[in-house]
């Protein structure tokens, strides 16, 4: 697998964007559950206890809390799936997910990096805090930072290859020959592109992808681009933590700088 090295893209510092694209910001984390041998079900040892102890220490910013289609299914049948959410007002962002074995922060076009960090920290040292150890020993399994971008895109006037190649730096070549022995158009109906590098700082996955969608249910790319990492290589506190969050920060942060410099860019920022 190739490897992407972060580092080598040149540094700038991202202006304000009068016009961002960002669709979300997600963190997730995950921590490890028990294992029933007999029955194969799994169990998280602090659900529900400790979301109900978590609201009460965040219940001052994060006061509305909704309760998600997936708390009609038995935990212990649904591992590892969000059953609730807690926001600062109704239908409003930044919002934080629990469920058995899993938590996310979530935050949307309010997004920005020093206080989405903020809440997350806040989350990972509640979770340190209230998990009950004694019970079971807390193991987190998988750290991730997710962003998706929707960038409008004009389905009927532009070629959506062309427009991956001229305004996302992204070039995808078929040959001609495809097309003058078929009877078929060279401007594909659809696009779907996923790309996964091996990533050195922060030691995991850096995953791209490009899929053509709808933002507001007008046509756009929907530009995804997540660092993962898994088992060892997931820091286990929040001191830990900290340092992690900014190489993934700064890793995606060069992914969108690198795709999107140029004319994307400047319209980003509202020149």
């Amino acid at each position: 697998m190739a490897i992407f090295k972060a580092e080598k893209i040149k540094r700038t510092e991202i202006p304000p964007l009068l016009n961002s694209p960002l669709v979300e910001a997600i963190f997730e984390l995950r921590w490890e559950i028990q294992t029933d041998q007999q029955s194969g079900r799994m169990r998280d040892a602090a659900y529900p206890m400790m979301y109900g102890r978590m609201y009460e220490r965040l219940k001052k910013d994060f006061p509305m809390i909704e309760d998600l289609p997936s708390t009609q299914v038995h935990p212990e049948a649904n591992p590892y799936v969000v059953r609730h959410r807690l926001r600062k007002e109704k239908n409003g962002y930044p919002l934080i997910q629990v469920g058995p074995g899993i938590v996310t922060v979530n935050e949307a076009k309010g997004y920005s990096w020093t206080s989405f960090k903020s809440v997350i920290l806040r989350i990972i040292e509640s979770i340190s805090d209230l998990y009950p150890a004694g019970t079971f020993p807390l193991n987190f399994i998988k750290a991730e930072v997710r962003y998706v971008n929707g960038i409008r895109f004009d389905s009927q006037r532009e070629n959506p290859l062309a427009f991956l190649a001229e305004k996302l730096h992204t070039k995808i070549e078929l040959d001609s020959d495809l097309f003058e022995s078929t009877e078929m158009s060279d401007k594909p109906a659809g696009v779907s592109l996923n790309l996964a590098y091996n990533l050195h700082k922060p030691v995991g996955n850096l995953l791209l992808s490009a899929q053509l969608g709808q933002v507001e249910s007008k046509s756009a790319y929907i530009i995804q681009a997540a660092i993962q990492s898994f088992g060892e290589t997931v820091p286990h506190d929040k001191e830990a933590f900290e340092p992690w969050l900014n190489q993934a920060h700064s890793a995606a942060e060069n992914c969108f700088l690198s795709l999107c410099k140029g004319p994307l860019m400047e319209k980003f920022c509202g020149s």
